[in-house]
């Protein structure tokens, strides 16, 4: 399990310490340039001082020099001092330390800073142009004053050291609040785990988002939502169970005793006879125990397999699949449907949907009768399925009621179940679909069925 505290410190840490080697290196260098800017001020000033103490004299060029020249210089990391006059046109030493390093290009009228090895230790040198009278004339020295880097690198490590170690304590004071600031802001979701395992194993309540982080509302919504879903399924499973139990009780019930008589019959022909019932009781309650899982299937919260379809073909398949009951009948089943209308929609649960209205149609229309499945569209991109029947038709004040379960109109059939339309509405319903029952057109006797599908957009 991933600790949200450790994890976010692990990302952080990381690029913060980076970050902070870079600063270190960088005020390093910053300090290291500061350090020299400062000391080569004082460095400039001994040169000059030291410049400045140059006379002539019979016609020699006398050196002076100062000891306030070099105190100046002198630090608590016991830096070396060298110095050097020379003739600027012939390079003879006039004093000081005569191999110290001459500057790497013609000094002009500024002075000239730059880096030197001098005796093994790198030296920091200044050189300068200083104008001699000597007699008449006035002759250009170049002097020169050196220092080792004891005490600029001394300083440069102290500054960088108060910094490094002020940003560090910086980062672990701020490690410190992340953890505490995230633990304090897992407290909510903390005292959420502890409702939710508080709940009863059937609680399927949504949870409660106004007491925990924005960032994790999105969370707990789509727990929520997943968790609607099981509750419709847990839902439609008991309504299964229930409605299973219920309808299968009489059929099964028949079944034994149907079996019962035929095993008490010692005559072919009466056994034949109680077979032949025990059969159409046997199809009846397979076609009940179909009508109950389309219905459980129809219940489901989502689409399962959802794909681009063919209504005219799916519905001319289903359609002639029962021509085997209409000719047992006699009914003229028909079919209307030339071009491919496409919908989308579930394959199974379509099929089906065509399939019970068909079933319906057949059962309560008279022998002899007709019924006709149209497939078409009402507009450019609407599909629409109608079912028209001849039978009795439904009384305008039965057909909402209709549509629900196990519900028959009063003188119906008694092989009905009461399913037929009501998995039809449940398989509508799923799809967007809208489903009405009305009079067959033109005044006779009869019910159309027409379904009517969301105008597509393509």
């Amino acid at each position: 399990m991933i600790h949200l505290r450790s994890l976010l410190l692990r990302w952080l840490l990381p690029p913060t310490m980076a970050l902070w080697a870079l600063a270190f290196t960088v005020g390093y260098l910053h300090s290291l340039a500061q350090a020299h800017e400062a000391y080569d001020r004082t460095l400039l000033g001994s040169a000059l001082v030291l410049g400045e103490t140059l006379r002539a004299s019979d016609g020699l060029v006398v050196a002076q020099a100062p000891f306030a020249a070099f105190e100046m210089l002198r630090t608590d990391a016991h830096d070396r001092i060298y110095y050097r006059v020379a003739g600027l046109d012939d390079g003879r030493p006039i004093t000081g330390y005569a191999d110290l390093p001459a500057p790497p290009a013609p000094v002009g009228d500024a002075p000239a800073f730059y880096d030197a090895t001098y005796k093994d230790l790198p030296v920091r040198i200044v050189a300068l142009r200083q104008m001699v009278l000597v007699g008449s004339q006035s002759r250009p020295l170049l002097v020169q004053v050196a220092e080792t880097l004891e005490a600029r690198h001394q300083l440069t490590r102290r500054l960088v050291l108060q910094s490094a170690l002020a940003q560090l304590l910086l980062i672990g004071l701020a490690a410190a609040l992340i953890s505490f600031g995230v633990r304090r802001g897992l407290a909510p979701l903390k005292a959420l785990r502890d409702a939710v395992r508080r709940r009863g194993a059937n609680d399927l309540t949504p949870i409660d988002t106004r007491a925990v982080p924005r960032e994790v509302a999105p969370l707990i919504h789509a727990i929520n939502t997943h968790t609607e879903r099981q509750r419709q399924l847990s839902e439609a499973q008991l309504r299964f169970v229930a409605n299973a139990s219920h309808q299968l009780k009489t059929p099964l019930t028949l079944l034994r005793a149907q079996a019962a008589e035929a095993l008490q019959q010692t005559q072919a022909d009466a056994m034949r006879a109680v077979v032949e019932r025990l059969n159409g009781t046997t199809e009846s309650t397979g076609r009940l125990v179909g009508q109950l899982l389309s219905l459980a299937r129809s219940e489901l919260p989502v689409l399962v397999q959802a794909e681009a379809l063919d209504l005219t073909a799916l519905a001319h398949d289903a359609t002639f699949e029962l021509l085997a009951p209409a000719r047992a009948k006699r009914i003229d089943l028909g079919f209307e449907g030339a071009q491919p209308v496409i919908v989308h929609g579930e394959r199974v649960l379509l099929r089906e949907l065509v399939t019970n209205l068909v079933h319906n149609a057949i059962v309560y229309t008279p022998e002899r009768g007709k019924v006709t499945v149209t497939v078409g569209e009402r507009q450019p991109g609407q599909a629409v399925l109608t079912v028209d029947d001849d039978g009795p038709g439904i009384a305008a004040a039965e057909r909402e009621r209709v549509l629900e379960r196990f519900y028959r109109s009063p003188g119906t059939v008694p092989q009905g179940s009461g399913l037929g339309l009501a998995i039809a509405k449940e398989i509508c319903a799923r799809h967007g679909v809208g489903l009405t029952l009305t009079e067959v057109p033109g005044g006779g006797s009869g019910l159309r069925v027409e379904l009517l599908w969301p105008e597509r957009r393509d």
